[in-house]
């Protein structure tokens, strides 16, 4: 199909865009603050820009929420999507993964 405003709509386009590897059992577990109180979740994956975790909460799309992993500061996310118990984070900056 070619480009178009500089989106592309080719079918290859359709493949997963993510621009960078998701780490698995990098991190265990954070502290989710979320709605005025504080649990501790499974993390799934982690990169530089967001995490999946999982969790019972039922979390609108694009709400706000803080997420700590061990030893880091409280870092600001959004949810990009929640499905069947795992919830997709978008970090308000990007994070260094070492």
């Amino acid at each position: 199909m070619g480009h178009r405003a500089g989106i592309d709509f080719s079918p290859s386009g359709d493949a997963d865009r993510r621009s960078e590897p998701r780490r698995e059992s990098l991190i265990d577990c954070a502290s989710l603050f979320f709605r005025g109180t504080v649990r501790v979740v499974p993390v799934l994956n982690i990169s530089s820009r967001g995490a999946m975790i999982e969790s019972d909460i039922v979390p609108n799309l694009g709400e706000s929420l803080v997420i700590r992993f061990a030893g880091c500061s409280p870092i600001y996310a959004y949810v990009r999507w929640n499905r069947d118990g795992r919830i997709g984070l978008n970090f308000g900056n990007e994070m260094v993964i070492g």
